[in-house]
């Protein structure tokens, strides 16, 4: 037996010799790096990856096998974009556990771990192939690990069917002893960012953990953990959690223990704290027993405040029937110069078998203080029972609010927690909002710049709405809304809102309201509303300063919230009036979706003009208007504002506002049948819009106006000092009433065609008109000059009282005019004055050729400096008849003067008396005396015909008088001043045998 044990341990040492030699030879001759291009290749003909193994592998085979790696990394499948990576790992097993089928680990150490996780919108992952399992499992072995150590690690996920992205980075983890079914004492630390939800922040967690799904045991002992960061849609966001959890939900077993947990941060302005506090509770399977549980929140926004506090008093009894003496609180803030202060508290029981819970009475009362309500104050009184199964996933509540006149009551039912389907119907005599919430133009309104961005319902896809609202009369400020009854329905595709039928003030608005497509809300209508007043929801004040900020201002107009619309209906409207305008039958039919809005149609009879347009707006961050319009008549006078205060002498100097042209970008046309502006009647009118980038052009702009028609462009160009492009052609246009309605001025009368193509800039209306330059002609028939009445003048100055006197400047007598058969001419206009020298014209007695005048219009100014030289003609009717025939030949100097409002007539009146007195003369003189009468009028010899008519010698010539004795020349006297010329004396007789002769 000895020798047997001799041998055996002889034996076993061999053995032992033995593997220790081999051990030693493998490790002296065993390379294990040999063979990584052998794994590389591996790897890419399993897997299609590219496997980079930088660093040596060192190995270790007793005590323990183990490994050492470098930098280790893998591609993406059938790519050489990097997938995951390790800067170095290492791992050791114990050799005699594996012969047992006992995977012992040491501590797994790694570091510079990164992955970048793909999920593809087929549902597919870019590690998919690295699941696939190309042999049999292997039989099952235990699992023990020492401990793991990760380091500096990162990990990336993307989900390219949602868009959504989390990213782990500067992760770190230390855990202790690892085994199935053990507790684990772990530590990490890492940084977190998504953007489903948004979050960036900070995570630290530790504590000792247990996880075992076999025996559904779950706790986690001496947890403290804290995230810092932006989450739960707030900012600088401070979590905090610590105590002992330890649940069983399979035998319903739990157990808490000092558990605290703080939430402070902010969130939409407004700093919340949130505390709760449960010191206690034990569920066991035959007794459940539980201390206090508090929970408090505080927020404060701006100087506004809330505070509220819940407390859940002692509970005891068993898991089938635990009870509370009760939940009770309070409730307390400011806001503004409101104060508020309520209390509240309810029996509380349960069964925790059934999960049945009941608040049979849940009833309180909240006092209000506010200057802006009705008295002053108001008191709040409610009453709320609730009943909720868990596991038949139902809950029922009834409530009641008291509000002095206002009582609202009603019931919800909820059914299935997944996706809850909610019914309720809610009622109330009297909804008087101003006692809750205070008249709204008692407030201070704070403007807030409106979202960009489209409302997300997606919440409304997991619920279902099936109720009825209906209120007899709801107040708010001064407005009052009666006999709101409406229908409310949801099945997780579109929310509805049928059957609406309610009165605000003095419009009966029905119809109906949907929303669907929650994750970007479309909203549909179709409103019918039999009348409303806009006035009495739009406040003056409001449209003044909204009218003055925007005055001056060339920033483009931002639409930008009309992004967030979503919209699809159609709206009638019977009656409306806003200030002096009234429509009736309206019609507007809209379309959003974000990117453009459309009104079409757009119909209304507004006053007494009937509009069929359709408008569009895209690009509402600078927007872009496009525009039909079509209008049976319009007297657009009536839209002009026109100030309440006296008008101040106009210095001429007015400004030009071009701001609103700098931001405008629009293009469309628009047809009236009958228009009136600035008291000027046109009808089929046709305007063209094209505006954009500083620049307007206005083209077509045709119409036919008084008995003719007019086409041409106007072009605008507001980018520094305005400049004006106008071109327009108007043909047999009756001159008459368009001076009459443009200028108040009845001046000409005609029928013919006008033509201008002028240019002119300026930063006022004076500096335009004298800047005007271009060319214009005018070409008119069958017409007159009114205020002055040449044949009629002519005729007058037969009477011997005009002769002599001095007229040559007379104010226009509208009731005098001058008549011609045609009349044209062409302006040179320059620095706002208009040149012309060819103005030509026929009339009866009248003849004007091209040369026979001459001057100017001084646009700028407004005022007229002008000669024309008309001659007389032979004529047997027409205006004058033949009575002027006698003058035939004579041209006749007038000059027109003064200012466009009040010119005034210039004629030579003296050279006319002389042309008819020379008629006169002829005609009554004979005889010698005749004779001498047209010499002296005449070219004949004036000396002797005036000798001959007045019957005297010619006067000795001095140079012919005889000599005195002496031989000398009889000299008389020198005169006082120098002797008169022989035809000076002879003017001077004239005239006085003139005034003789016609008795003056």
């Amino acid at each position: 037996m000895k020798k047997l044990l001799k041998y055996s341990l002889f034996g076993l040492g061999g053995i032992v010799a033995l593997l220790v030699i081999v051990v030693a030879v493998i490790a002296a001759t065993f390379n294990p790096n040999d063979y990584k291009p052998l794994v590389v290749k591996m790897v890419k003909d399993k897997k299609e990856r590219t496997l980079n193994i930088e660093g040596d592998i060192k190995l270790a085979f007793w005590p323990k096998i183990g490994a050492n790696l470098g930098k280790v990394s893998i591609s993406e499948h059938k790519s050489d974009k990097e997938f995951a990576s390790i800067q170095s790992a290492q791992v050791a097993l114990a050799v005699l556990p594996l012969l047992k089928k006992q995977l012992v680990v040491d501590t797994i150490y790694i570091d510079g771990a990164k992955a970048n996780i793909i999920k593809y919108k087929d549902g597919t992952t870019n590690f998919d192939d690295l699941l696939s399992k190309d042999e049999e499992e292997s039989e099952e072995i235990k699992f023990d690990v020492d401990g793991v150590k990760v380091t500096n690690s990162a990990v990336a996920y993307t989900d390219e069917g949602t868009g959504a992205q989390y990213a782990l980075s500067k992760f770190n983890l230390t855990s202790g002893h690892i085994a199935l079914a053990e507790p684990i004492d772990l530590a990490t630390d890492f940084s977190v960012k998504a953007n489903q939800p948004a979050v960036t922040a900070d995570v630290k967690v530790k504590g000792n953990f247990l996880a075992d799904p076999e025996n559904k045991h779950f706790y986690a002992k001496g947890l403290d953990a804290t995230i810092i960061g932006d989450l739960l849609g707030g900012k600088d966001v401070s979590i905090t959690a610590s105590g002992d959890i330890d649940a069983k939900p399979e035998t319903r077993e739990f157990l808490v223990d000092s558990l605290k947990l703080a939430v402070a941060g902010q969130f939409s302005g407004a700093k919340i704290n949130l505390d709760l506090n449960a010191p206690e509770l034990i569920a066991k399977k035959d007794e459940v027993t539980g201390k206090k549980v508090t929970v408090s929140l505080a927020q404060d926004k701006a100087g506004d405040t809330f505070k509220a506090n819940l407390v859940l008093a002692d509970i005891q009894g068993s898991p089938k029937a635990l009870q509370s003496s009760g939940i009770s609180g309070d409730i307390s803030g400011t806001q503004g110069a409101r104060s508020i202060n309520g209390k509240f508290s309810s029996p509380f029981q349960g069964n925790l078998e059934s999960l049945i819970f009941d608040l049979p009475k849940l009833a309180g009362n909240v006092d209000i203080k506010d200057p802006a309500i009705p008295n002053g104050a108001a008191k709040v009184g409610f009453a709320l029972s609730l009943h909720a199964d868990a596991k038949q996933e139902q809950v029922n509540s009834k409530f009641n609010l008291n509000v002095d006149a206002t009582k609202l009551n009603g019931d919800v039912a909820v059914a299935s927690f997944k996706k809850p389907n909610v019914k309720f119907n809610i009622n109330a005599d009297t909804l008087d909002l101003n006692k809750l919430l205070g008249s709204s133009s008692n407030k201070a309104k704070k403007a807030e710049p409106a979202s960009d961005k489209p409302a997300d319902l997606s919440a409304l896809k997991n619920i279902l709405l099936d109720g009825k609202i209906n209120i007899g009369n709801l107040i708010y400020d001064k407005y009052r809304l009666s006999g709101l009854n409406v229908n409310v329905k949801a099945d997780g595709e579109k929310l509805t809102l049928s059957g609406l039928n309610v009165k605000l003030d003095d419009s009966n608005i029905k119809g109906n309201l949907g929303i669907s497509q929650f994750s970007r809300a479309l909203y549909t209508f179709d409103i019918d509303i039999d009348q409303i007043d806009v006035d009495r929801y739009v406040s003056a004040k409001d449209g003044a300063a909204e009218s003055k900020a925007s005055k001056g201002d060339d920033k483009p107009l931002d639409l930008s919230a009309l992004k967030a619309l979503n919209a699809d209906g159609s709206l009638r409207i019977g009656n409306l009036k806003y200030g002096k305008t009234k429509a009736s039958n309206v019609r507007i039919d809209l379309k959003a979706d974000g990117q453009k809005l459309s009104l079409n149609p757009l119909a209304a009879k507004v006053d007494d003009s009937q509009v069929n347009a359709n408008i569009g707006i895209t690009r509402f961050q600078n927007p872009i208007f496009s525009f039909n319009l079509n209008v049976d008549k319009l007297d657009a006078d009536k839209y002009i504002t026109k100030s309440d205060q006296p008008a101040a002498k106009s210095s001429g100097d007015t400004p030009i506002d071009l701001s609103a042209l700098k931001k405008l970008n629009a293009s469309g046309e628009a047809k009236i049948g009958w228009l009136k502006l600035a008291n000027v009647k046109t009808q089929n009118v046709n305007i063209g819009l094209k505006a954009a980038d500083g620049i307007a052009t206005i083209s077509p702009f045709a119409a036919n106006l008084y008995q003719g028609s007019m086409d041409g462009l106007l072009k605008v160009d507001a980018r520094s000092t305005p400049s004006i492009t106008f071109k327009q052609s108007m043909k047999n246009i009756a001159i008459g009433p368009l001076l009459v309605d443009a200028i108040n001025n009845d001046m000409l009368e005609g029928k013919g065609t006008l033509n201008v193509d002028v240019t002119t800039s300026g930063n006022t209306v004076s500096a335009l008109k004298k800047a005007l330059a271009g060319k214009s002609t005018v070409n008119l028939a069958d017409g007159a000059i009114k205020g002055i009445d040449i044949p009629g003048t002519l005729r007058d100055i037969k009477s011997k009282v005009a002769l002599f006197q001095d007229k040559s400047s007379i104010g226009a007598d509208e009731k005098k005019k001058t008549d011609f058969s045609e009349l044209s001419a062409s302006f040179d206009i320059k620095n706002g004055v208009a040149h012309n020298e060819d103005l030509t014209m026929k009339a009866p007695i009248l003849r004007l050729a091209k040369g026979d005048s001459r001057g100017d219009i001084d646009i700028g100014n407004e005022t007229i400096n002008y000669l024309a030289k008309p001659t007389i003609v032979k004529s047997l009717k027409g205006q004058g008849g033949a009575d002027l025939d006698s003058l035939a030949g004579l041209s006749i100097p007038v000059k027109i003067t003064g200012t466009f409002s009040a010119p005034k007539y210039g004629m030579d009146f003296a050279a006319i008396g002389a042309a008819m007195a020379k008629s006169n003369l002829l005609d009554k003189v004979g005889g010698e005396k005749g004779t001498a009468v047209k010499e002296l009028l005449g070219d004949g010899d004036k000396t002797k015909a005036l000798e001959s008519l007045l019957g005297k010698k010619k006067p000795a010539d001095p140079a012919t008088a005889p000599a005195t004795t002496d031989g000398a020349t009889n000299t008389a006297p020198a005169p006082a001043e120098a002797p008169k010329s022989t035809g000076d004396v002879a003017k001077e007789k004239a005239a006085e045998e003139l005034k003789k002769l016609f008795k003056f």
